[in-house]
């Protein structure tokens, strides 16, 4: 349930990494774990430093002739295989401690166009629709429905959900561990969008702060809240409440 990342994927996030250390007291390894993706994709979220396939990966990294490269490597024999999602391109978690759904967007999609291009609206449209029956029958009405990502910029993916929904989203900091962020660079078919990232990348070299390096992004990630009612009282969402 995931795209194959690229070597270039990797090599963007090792060099946002470089400069965060330029400007920053934090060292490669720190930034490395906490400012980067790369330890989510080969492990979990438990984000230990100690862990020993971090230590390992660390241990390769500093001695690899390309950084890139030994990252992909290690990345291909620690990636899992997932079983599909019964939503298509979406699938989701409970947060119990938070009584709250936080669901996730992923292109699985093989039809050709892009998954969020207007001919497959209605597929996605009937994916959510799939996946918030099955969640009012396992929870009930009771719980509430979190977004957070960087694609509710985008009309494409915004459009797919109740406009009340989306009309009042939180930007999120601190997402740098999390593809919400990350996916940004990375275009429908799994390659690096290359216009993005050169921009990106020549940010990076001009900026001399944290936070300088931080509005390099080109997109926040936004969280959009909402009742779950929202989402299953009709396809078309009308039924969303104002929060």
């Amino acid at each position: 349930m995931s795209i194959d990342l690229s070597a270039a994927f990797f090599d963007l996030q090792l060099r946002f990494a470089d400069a965060m250390v330029r400007v920053s007291d934090l060292s490669f390894d720190e930034v490395v774990l906490n400012f980067t993706n790369l330890y989510l994709q080969f492990i979990g979220r438990s984000f230990d430093p100690t862990h020993p396939v971090w230590q390992a990966y660390l241990a390769g990294l500093k001695q690899a002739p390309e950084r890139a490269t030994w990252t992909y490597d290690f990345y291909q024999r620690r990636r899992d295989s997932h079983a599909p999602s019964p939503y298509g391109c979406f699938h989701y978690s409970y947060l119990p401690e938070e009584h709250t759904i936080r669901y996730h967007f992923v292109n699985v999609d093989t039809s050709g166009a892009g998954p969020l291009s207007k001919e497959r609206m209605p597929v996605r449209q009937q994916e959510l629709k799939m996946m918030f029956a099955e969640i009012k029958q396992q929870y009930g009405d009771a719980p509430t429905v979190r977004g957070n990502s960087w694609l509710y910029n985008i009309d494409a993916y915004r459009r797919l959900f109740p406009a009340r929904y989306t009309r009042n989203m939180k930007v999120v900091k601190d997402e740098f561990q999390y593809m919400s962020l990350w996916g940004q660079f990375l275009r429908h078919d799994g390659r690096v969008h290359g216009e993005r990232v050169d921009d990106f990348l020549s940010c990076l070299q001009k900026a001399d702060t944290l936070e300088g390096l931080v509005n390099c992004f080109p997109y926040h990630v936004l969280s959009p809240k909402g009742p779950l009612p929202c989402f299953t009282h009709s396809m078309k969402f009308h039924s969303c409440s104002k929060q």
